[in-house]
């Protein structure tokens, strides 16, 4: 299974519940913090691939793993995620 495989599975099994989304590289050093309403959806189209944005692309292109944390809210999640 590739990296991008990995990455689509695992943000596919994630729940349709807001939350913050924080990449992270093959260091384990976090790349990019986000959050979202809905957890799954967000998080899986990053690899799904096909951005147009170059800076989207490069990000993606690092992530090695990702983690989140779920929450009540999309309040919640955009305080937290500040």
């Amino acid at each position: 299974m590739t990296r991008l495989e990995r990455l689509r599975d695992k943000a596919n099994s994630l729940p349709l519940q807001p939350g913050i989304y924080i990449m992270e590289n093959a260091e384990g050093e976090v790349i990019y913090v986000g959050k979202s309403k809905k957890l799954k959806n967000r998080v899986s189209q990053y690899f799904r691939g096909g951005h147009k944005d170059y800076k989207t692309q490069r990000m993606v292109s690092a992530v090695y793993d990702f983690d989140v944390i779920i929450v009540d809210s999309e309040i919640e999640a955009l305080t937290l995620e500040n």
